[in-house]
């Protein structure tokens, strides 16, 4: 294990630290000295724990954020220890770990003030799609194919509920968190472990994804935390025929629509000023400004469609929050109810 930064400078993670994990849970433990400067200055701290696959360089932390912890600062040093919800990255590549002690603006922006980098990688055992696996969609379905889902756990390590979802993403999805719109879901139910299921075939409703968005399937288990994804598989973006189906289709009723005689097509002279003035009479949706989870009141938070009274107090009670999706670790805030409400957040 390296701290990246001497103690003696600033306040920095002490010798003695490390993590533990637990089915869906990880115990972080750090001692942690603070300067006089940084007490004075009021700031909020936290501890997270960070997964990535090619490993991390300086202050710089990138990959996965798995886990956090709030810390209580105090003069002199600090043993800080507690559990928390362990979101590890979806895949089955290692990953190296590394421990950041982290101060929080008055804008909610997070600081690296240091990271202990440990020097074992880790490998998750988690459900995952093996051999190959296809996803196509056409006439409002997807038709998904996997050779296998596996768990690879101990033999009573029962998974949570399963569920394979299609998105249509605004990047190529990476393990961690994401921004795009739900195409698809089927629920699979739980998986023992050490068992599989094969040749996987499944046809269901899906949604028309924006042209050009990066299509993802995702296995996903139900944990205390909400849905977790567990793997992944990329696939190119849809193709441009899927976005002009419904315009191919009105354009050919006009036509079969459309009255032989030239009379009857220069009647609707009336209906054509109706439709101008239909189109004014609807007015534009507002543009509803989002509420920030780290800065929005209570009120402000439960005034928001679908977010209840118990969730906003939740929501203001967990902060600070150092990405949008970790307000998923707030009581009754799940990834579910994220995805429907993410237009109508902010950090």
């Amino acid at each position: 294990m390296t701290n990246q930064i001497p103690s003696a400078i600033s306040t920095a993670i002490g010798e003695n630290h490390g993590y533990r994990f637990e089915g869906d849970f990880v115990h972080l433990n750090a001692e942690v000295n603070f300067s006089d400067a940084d007490l004075a200055a009021g700031q909020a701290w936290a501890l997270q724990l960070w997964a990535s696959d090619d490993g991390f360089s300086g202050l710089q932390t990138h990959g996965v954020k798995v886990a956090e912890l709030a810390v209580q600062p105090m003069a002199g040093g600090l043993a800080t220890a507690g559990w928390c919800a362990a979101m590890p990255p979806a895949g089955a590549v290692d990953q190296a770990l590394a421990l950041a002690l982290v101060a929080y603006a008055a804008d909610g922006s997070p600081q690296v003030r240091d990271l202990a980098v440990y020097p074992c990688r880790e490998s998750f055992f988690q459900p995952t799609l093996v051999g190959d696996v296809a996803c196509t969609l056409a006439a409002g379905s997807a038709k998904l194919s996997i050779d296998a889902i596996v768990n690879p756990r101990d033999l009573d390590n029962l998974s949570g509920t399963l569920s394979l979802e299609v998105w249509a993403l605004d990047a190529p999805y990476a393990g961690g968190s994401w921004t795009g719109n739900p195409v698809a879901t089927v629920i699979l139910g739980v998986l023992a472990g050490g068992a599989s299921w094969s040749d996987c075939r499944y046809d269901v409703p899906a949604a028309t994804p924006v042209e050009a968005a990066a299509l993802t399937l995702m296995l996903r288990e139900w944990t205390p935390a909400g849905y977790v994804t567990r793997d992944y598989r990329n696939f190119e973006a849809p193709a441009k025929a899927a976005a002009v189906d419904k315009p191919t289709k009105a354009k050919a009723a006009a036509k079969t629509k459309a009255p032989a005689k030239p009379k009857a097509a220069a009647k609707p002279a009336a209906a054509k000023v109706a439709t101008k003035a239909a189109a004014k009479a609807v007015a534009p949706k507002a543009t509803v400004k989002p509420v920030s989870i780290n800065k929005g009141s209570e009120d402000e938070l439960a005034a928001i469609k679908g977010l209840s009274r118990d969730v906003a107090k939740a929501i203001v009670a967990a902060r600070p929050y150092a990405a949008l999706d970790d307000v998923c670790k707030a009581k009754g805030m799940g990834a579910k109810t994220l995805a429907k409400l993410r237009e109508f957040l902010s950090l």
